[in-house]
């Protein structure tokens, strides 16, 4: 009987080590995961950014999105540069995008 009671706390000490074994690996991967994937990048609206490039090309009086082209997905993150073609009459603008601020506003300047 005495073989029998330590044989059992033999695996019960084991099994409390292997138990707290895997809770620290788990603790370890959750620690060490990026927390970016987590959250999709918040992107521009492209039909706003669009509106917003074709009055820096034609001027306030023709705000049209007709013959604009952005990118898709632009990410709202400060620094982020990208080019919008504007078509004006029947030449072909280029609108220069960048991203001013983590709040999404936009410096644009036409050539």
């Amino acid at each position: 009987m005495t073989d029998q009671g330590k044989f059992a706390r033999f695996l019960i000490t084991l099994s409390a080590v292997i138990v707290a074994g895997c809770a620290l690996t788990v603790t370890i991967k959750v620690m060490n995961t990026d927390t970016e994937a987590l959250y999709p990048p918040r992107l521009l609206d492209q039909e706003a950014v669009e509106l917003q490039a074709a009055r820096a090309a034609r001027g306030p009086k023709n705000p049209s999105r007709d013959g604009v082209e952005c990118p898709t997905a632009m990410e709202a993150k400060k620094g982020n540069k990208f080019d919008c073609r504007v078509l004006v009459g029947y030449n072909d603008k280029t609108v220069t995008v960048e991203v001013v601020d983590d709040q999404g506003r936009l410096s644009m300047n036409a050539s």
